[in-house]
């Protein structure tokens, strides 16, 4: 994970770290992503190993069948980091070192190989140091700076290493308990046994006043390397990839719920809007109803009042008949429809017809014979408006 990343992700899942030395487990100021149990170096052994003639996929396969070789440890706790074919590992007393372990850390060691000081103390545990139950358990050397190529002294937490690094690969290391001398670093100059990569004659020449001694600052929050397989990637950002999936469904669970609060405020406007709309069209509505009605009114009593009366129609039919003789019998109006029975001993249909047609005020002028007698004509007509 990029530092980038990594700062701004520790202030949503930071877990502190311990350090175990053979003085004892102490809390650290700096915090992770992920809780990690820091196995300091004097209680570590270092070995460099080339597995250039190991295939690739069965390189791990082969580390791990090497460990119990190289350690003296009944049971052995240890960190690999890659570069390319070259192993960089640590390892420890598993029984001594680590967040079970009951009893102090296994003998001081110091590179490869060769053994150091006695056993220690068993590590006094500090009350406030509890990096959690997953934390990691890796050596001090990763979370310090990685030095460029050549012989570098660095102090530790406890002791001084002095390390051989050449092409980013720690090739050799060895811890000392107290500053090493001249002695001590020709010795390391020299070292080709048990372990050692040897030097090139640039680093061996180099005097000792001239290998730069670190400045002992404090350890990183992250190591600079962790070689995590896939699943120890997943298991240590669980908490993130948690918080992250948390995060994106309160995001989506936000979102749905502001589209509906704005559906339902938007639905709250328009039905505001429509009642408003509907209190301005009400008086509106009325008087065109209003309208409506008088205009119905207004038409059938023009109907009524346009209507010719009945005295004028009777006057009408009774001028356009030619008979003299002829008196009226029946008489039905109703609609404009007129039905006459005229009884007349001069009857003639087809003068009545045309005679009542000749009238601009009577149409669709029929004739037919009426019940009652021979002399007698049933006469329909309709009133033009």
């Amino acid at each position: 994970m990029t530092p980038l990343l990594s700062k701004p992700l520790r202030l949503f899942s930071a877990r502190p770290n311990v350090i175990q030395t053979r003085g004892g487990v102490a809390g650290l100021p700096v915090k992770s992503l992920r809780g990690h149990w820091i196995v300091g170096r004097d209680l570590c052994m270092y070995r460099h190993e080339d597995f250039a003639n190991v295939p690739r996929s069965k390189r791990r396969a082969a580390l791990a069948l090497k460990v119990p070789v190289w350690s003296p440890f009944e049971r052995t706790g240890y960190h690999c980091v890659w570069s390319g074919s070259a192993a960089m590992v640590w390892f420890w007393d598993g029984d001594a070192v680590g967040p079970g372990a009951g009893t102090g850390g296994g003998p001081g060691i110091g590179a490869g190989s060769g053994p150091g000081a006695g056993p220690p103390d068993p590590p006094r545990r500090a009350a406030e140091a509890d990096p959690g139950p997953r934390a990691r358990t890796l050596p001090e050397t990763v979370f310090l700076a990685r030095k460029p190529d050549g012989v570098h002294l660095q102090a530790c937490r406890e002791g001084f290493e002095l390390q051989h690094w050449r092409a980013d690969v720690l090739v050799d290391a060895f811890w000392f308990p107290e500053r090493p001398d001249e002695r001590d670093l020709r010795r390391f100059l020299d070292r080709r046994e048990g372990g050692g990569a040897g030097l090139d004659g640039a680093a061996r020449a180099m005097p000792l006043k001239s290998v730069p001694e670190a400045p002992g600052a404090g350890l990183a929050p992250e190591p600079w390397s962790s070689a995590r397989t896939p699943g120890e990637w997943l298991e240590a950002n669980e908490g993130a990839l948690a918080a992250a999936c948390l995060l994106a469904l309160s995001l989506a669970v936000v979102w749905q719920e502001s589209r509906y609060w704005k559906i339902h405020h938007l639905k709250d406007r328009v039905t505001s809007e429509l009642v408003r709309m509907q209190d301005e069209l009400d008086p509106l509505l009325g008087a065109r109803n209003e309208l409506l009605r008088l205009r119905r009114t207004n038409r059938a009593l023009s109907e009524i009042l346009g209507a010719p009366s009945q005295a004028r129609l009777m006057g009408l039919v009774d001028r356009a008949i030619p008979g003299a003789a002829a008196q009226f019998r029946e008489w039905r109006y109703q609609q404009r429809e007129l039905s006459v029975v005229v009884e007349d001993p001069d009857l003639d249909p087809i003068a009545y017809v045309r005679s009542l047609e000749a009238e601009p005020l009577f149409d669709q002028v029929r004739a037919e014979p009426a019940r009652g007698g021979e002399n007698r004509i049933e006469i329909t007509l309709r009133v033009r408006a």
